[in-house]
Parts: C-alpha cells; sequence; structure tokens
C-alpha cells in the first residue's frame, strides 16, 4: 500500500511539474522563470521537497531571472529566426551572420542549462551569473558535454516524434539539475577546500558563496 501511494505522489509530482513548464512555454516568456522554478524545487530531497519551492525560487532572485530570461530570449530566439530565414531563403544567406548566429546560439545554450544552477545556488546579479555559469563547465566537462548532449537529443527527438515532448517536460530538468549541481557541488567544495564527499556529508552546515565565488562564513546560516 505504501508503494503504491509513493508512486502516485511521484506521478502526480511529473503531472504538475510537465503542466506548469508546458504552460509556461505557450506563453514563452514565463518558460526561463519556471525553467528556474523548477531546477530550485529539484535541489530538495524528493521528501522534503514542495510545489511552492518553484516559486519561492523564482521570487527569491526575481530581478537576476527577469534580466536573466531576456538575455536568452535574444541570445537564443534571434539566432534560430535567422537560421531559419537562410535555409529557406538560400539565396540571401550571408555567412558571416550566420556563424555569428550559430555561436550564440551555442552560447545561448549553455547558459541556458547552467544558468539556473548558478542563480539556485548562489545570489548572484547579471554579471556574476554569465561569470560563473561559464565557469560551471569545469566542474566536470564530462557531464556538462552530457547535458548538451541532452540538449541536443531531445531537439532531436522532437523533431523527429513530437508527441514525445509532454514525456521531456519532466525528464529534462531534472537530468540537468542532477549532472550539473554535481558540477557545482565540485567547484564549490575547491573553494572551501574540501572534497565533494565531506561536503556533501555537511550539506547542511557548509558555508555559503557568495556572488563572486567566493566562502562567506556570515551571509546564509
Amino acid at each position: 500500500m505504501h508503494g503504491l501511494q509513493v508512486f502516485g505522489e511521484y506521478v502526480f509530482e511529473v503531472f504538475v511539474v510537465s503542466l506548469l513548464l508546458a504552460a509556461s512555454a505557450l506563453l514563452v516568456i514565463p518558460f526561463i522563470p519556471m525553467f528556474i522554478g523548477v531546477i530550485g524545487f529539484f535541489k530538495s530531497d524528493k521528501k522534503t521537497r514542495r510545489f511552492k519551492d518553484i516559486f519561492t525560487t523564482i521570487g527569491s532572485s526575481f530581478g537576476t531571472i527577469a534580466i536573466y530570461t531576456i538575455f536568452e530570449l535574444v541570445i537564443i530566439l534571434f539566432p534560430i529566426l535567422n537560421i531559419y530565414f537562410f535555409n529557406t531563403h538560400p539565396e540571401s544567406t550571408n555567412y558571416f551572420v550566420l556563424a555569428v548566429c550559430v555561436v550564440a546560439l551555442v552560447v545561448g545554450v549553455i547558459y541556458l542549462i547552467n544558468g539556473p544552477i548558478i542563480i539556485v545556488n548562489m545570489q548572484v546579479g547579471f554579471r556574476q551569473l554569465l561569470y560563473n555559469g561559464f565557469m560551471l563547465l569545469f566542474g566536470g566537462l564530462f557531464r556538462s558535454v552530457l547535458a548538451l548532449g541532452v540538449i541536443g537529443g531531445v531537439v532531436a527527438l522532437i523533431m523527429f516524434y513530437p508527441y514525445v515532448l509532454p514525456l521531456t517536460l519532466y525528464a529534462v530538468p531534472y537530468a540537468l539539475s542532477k549532472l550539473l549541481t554535481e558540477n557545482f557541488y565540485v567547484l564549490k567544495a575547491k573553494a572551501l577546500k574540501t572534497s565533494v564527499y565531506e561536503l556533501k556529508h555537511n550539506i547542511g552546515k557548509d558555508d555559503y558563496i557568495n556572488e563572486n565565488g567566493e566562502v562567506n562564513h556570515d551571509e546564509k546560516k
């Protein structure tokens, strides 16, 4: 009976998270804040997390999230529109602009997967978010490449089988949260001059990292 209850709670969680992300994606602009909120939701243990954690995460860093959302919309949507235009109008192709669009799109995707982890785990302004979002790559290059592969694989899958999209709305942020939070732990352990194991063991007692990636003993307990 207990197993059935746990399964029911898990199914309900998948449904609610998927519904929130789907609704925000239809409205476009709220999607990125909601995505960040879901990453914050997954930060907590399964037994302790609550749906209100999604909105608490958004509210706690609203200013940074607002600027980050505009940044992501510009750096992802405009390159996509340009690339689509060049693909449908090859006679108008400008290869320099095309190259810039591809680079911008790659940068946008990198910050799309790294930015939420930084926002959820650190108190940062937008400038520090850009710096730390880039540095997060080096917490584990394999995990970073795997995270990018998850995004690329899902995009390719949806292009051929669009009906699987609802199944990815829960799985993708969950996978990114687990992969890239591990990168954050690696960098934080280095800053605290300890091991990842010790850091996780003392997760409730460890020191906070401020917006510059420095250890702060007083800001957050």
